[in-house]
């Protein structure tokens, strides 16, 4: 069965996006729906105005449900039933048809009762590149063995984590799982849409994402780190490691401002070319240069130029490649230092950052 979106859950780190934006009190931010992580982080911990974008209406369908889930039920059980942890599937669906189908647009209702048994599953494992990495992490589980890949999570340190990877985790069998698993003829179409590979060219992507892995084990507290859990595990194993979204300590606020993210099906760049100059301070592009041509992406850098003021901030995420600022566009300044210190404490640190300045 073909999946239902690209993303269950968003690849960025909205600590490593608060930083990279330097997000202040009422910004206008635009930004990309993806699964919806950015958005609704942002919305439980700053106070914004958002507007959040995707030309794929299943991709806004799940922020939306995502948003409804927070907003309906504590915070352990929106988690579980949108599969960030574990639950019944007759649970999730009572869930569904007695309290979170009315928190949601006519359109969206209908979509996911078509779709129910996604709604079973925990809408989460439903992307494209969750169903692929279930059955990637699966291997690696029985390669290193579960016992040895929850030590990571009994440490009390990062130091203690660095030790548990190197004579637990590491070695040439998980390099190897990487080899195959992210070679292009296998990752292609299965763990991800062919257009993200765009720019891949003919490097080996599962040695690059291998050396990042040790990152993403080794940089921040494993038990604070969602993307980490739920890579190895399916499922968040510490209730204090929810997205913020779904964290208690900031329900309240979330409640508040979680109503106005504005949803549009739209791009970036048509969404820009509509708006007045000036209406977005802060811009978070995510990776869309990688599926993007080089042409589309310097004339989206001119776009940002005339439709946003000097002060402003956005962020690029990318794997595969770096778009060049265009020389005709003096005003946007990247920086690539600070991008690299983000990086190195970022939750999913499989992205390099650019932040940009408008000078």
């Amino acid at each position: 069965m073909e999946p239902l979106y690209n993303y269950g859950i968003s690849q960025e780190d909205v600590q490593t996006e608060c930083k990279a934006l330097e997000l202040t009190y009422n910004d206008s931010l635009l930004c990309i729906a993806s699964a919806g992580e950015i958005p609704l982080n942002l919305a439980a911990i700053k106070n914004l105005r958002i507007t959040s974008v995707d030309n794929a209406p299943a991709q806004l369908k799940l922020c939306r449900i995502k948003q409804a889930a927070a907003l309906s039920c504590d915070a352990v059980t929106a988690a579980s039933f949108l599969g960030y942890m574990e639950m019944k599937a007759s649970e999730r669906l009572m869930l569904f048809h007695d309290l979170i189908v009315m928190s949601l647009p006519e359109e969206d209702r209908q979509y996911w009762r078509k779709n129910q048994t996604a709604i079973t599953a925990g809408v989460i494992n439903m992307g494209r590149f969750e169903l692929f990495m279930k059955k990637v992490a699966g291997i690696g589980r029985a390669i290193v063995g579960k016992r040895n890949l929850y030590r990571l999570f009994e440490c009390n340190s990062i130091e203690e984590q660095q030790e548990v990877f190197n004579s637990k985790i590491n070695g040439l069998v998980v390099n190897g799982i990487f080899h195959v698993a992210f070679h292009p003829w296998i990752y292609k179409n299965r763990g991800i849409d062919p257009a993200g590979l765009t720019h891949s060219g003919a490097r080996n992507i599962g040695e690059f994402f291998f050396h990042r892995f040790r990152n993403f084990c080794c940089n921040t507290p494993s038990r604070k780190n969602y993307y980490l859990q739920f890579t190895f595990f399916n499922k968040i194993l510490f209730p204090e490691a929810l997205p913020e979204f779904l964290l208690p300590q900031f329900h309240d606020h979330f409640s508040r401002a979680a109503k106005s993210i504005d949803y549009r099906e739209s791009s970036i760049q048509d969404t820009l070319a509509a708006a007045t100059t000036g209406e977005f301070n802060k811009v978070h592009i995510s990776n869309i240069g990688d599926w993007m041509t080089k042409e589309s992406m310097t004339d989206l850098f001119r776009l940002i130029r005339d439709k946003t003021r000097p002060g402003s901030r956005i962020v690029i995420r990318y794997i595969h490649l770096q778009h060049k600022i265009p020389d005709d566009v003096p005003e946007l300044i990247a920086d690539a230092d600070q991008g690299y210190n983000l990086e190195i404490h970022d939750r999913y640190p499989f992205y390099s950052v650019i932040p940009i300045k408008h000078i």
